[in-house]
């Protein structure tokens, strides 16, 4: 890790008014610098005077501006996090999207470590008469509680870009559950679950 890395990755951990105070230190003691270098030659006499005003100019212009910009900085940092987070998540179910997936199942296999593998999919069958019966808003809540439940089962410290990983396992299929296919139905959406290997 560069200084100027170790730096930044600290100085981004401080309070958006403590960075705004870090930046107005750093320009006071450049302001208060060139003020002594340059007083202190044509204009020894009054070098306290000139110091003191630098100092308050440089609070009183910096504070404002650097409060400002750091600010804008944070809120574009953030937003540009929300909008990583909407490029890789379903806003509906909170599952990993389709690229989401492909791009943690392309890190998987393409890995030193990986051997073998089996795919769990899940399919919600007859999913439009949900909508079509009871409305678009009970068909996006049963697909928040498919998601919450998807989560919870496949959620963990193996997961990895809306991929399950179990490191180390040499059959799949066992960790999974020993059938190749299991239904289950519940307020009329028939849940198809099988592996592919």
């Amino acid at each position: 890790m560069t200084a100027s890395h170790y730096f930044l990755t600290r100085f981004g951990k401080l309070s958006l008014f403590r960075q705004t105070c870090v930046v107005v230190l750093a320009a006071i003691i450049g302001a208060d610098t060139l003020t002594l270098v340059f007083y202190g030659i044509f204009f020894a006499d009054r070098l306290l005077l000139d110091l003191f005003l630098t100092t308050v100019i440089t609070v009183a212009v910096g504070f404002p501006l650097g409060y400002f910009f750091l600010r804008q900085q944070l809120n574009l940092a953030l937003m540009g996090a929300r909008l990583d987070r909407a490029a890789r998540i379903d806003h509906l179910t909170s599952l990993a999207n389709r690229k989401t997936f492909f791009e943690g199942a392309e890190a998987i296999v393409g890995s030193e470590a990986f051997k073998e593998g089996a795919v769990l999919f899940i399919d919600a069958d007859h999913f439009k008469s949900v909508n079509e019966t009871f409305g678009h808003a009970i068909g996006d809540a049963v697909l928040q509680e498919m998601g919450s439940v998807i989560r919870k089962r496949l959620g963990g410290a193996h997961r990895r870009r809306g991929v399950r990983c179990v490191p180390g396992r040499s059959r799949p299929r066992q960790d999974i559950g020993s059938s190749r296919a299991h239904q289950t139905e519940h307020a009329g959406v028939r849940r198809a679950v099988g592996i592919e290997d």
